[in-house]
C-alpha cells in the first residue's frame, strides 16, 4: 500500500525550488472538499483533526484517485496520528 503519510502533502513549485506543504488548512479555500488541518505535533508526528477523511494520489495514467483513510491513533495534544492511518481499499 501507498504511504499513507503521503496521501497528506503535495508539493508546491516556488521558483527554481520545490516546497513539501500539508493539505488541508489554508488550502481549504481553494478546495471545499479537503476540510481538515495537519499540524506536526509535540509527539514527532503528524496530527490531523478528523477520525476520517479522504487522501488523494495520483495514478499511473496522471488521474487523481481518492483513498479514504481511518485513523487509529488519537494524539494526546489532539486529533488523531496520519502515521497511524489505515487506508480503506
Amino acid at each position: 500500500m501507498h504511504n499513507v503519510l503521503s496521501l497528506f502533502h503535495h508539493i508546491h513549485h516556488e521558483g527554481e525550488d520545490h516546497k513539501v506543504h500539508h493539505c488541508g488548512g489554508r488550502h481549504v479555500k481553494t478546495d471545499p472538499l479537503v476540510d481538515y488541518t495537519i499540524e506536526h505535533c509535540s509527539c514527532g508526528k503528524h496530527s490531523i483533526n478528523k477520525e476520517y477523511t479522504t487522501g488523494h494520489i495520483t495514478d499511473n495514467n496522471l488521474e487523481s484517485k481518492e483513498i479514504k483513510v481511518r485513523f487509529a491513533e488519537k494524539c494526546p495534544n489532539g486529533g488523531w496520528h496520519i502515521e497511524s492511518g489505515i487506508a480503506d481499499r
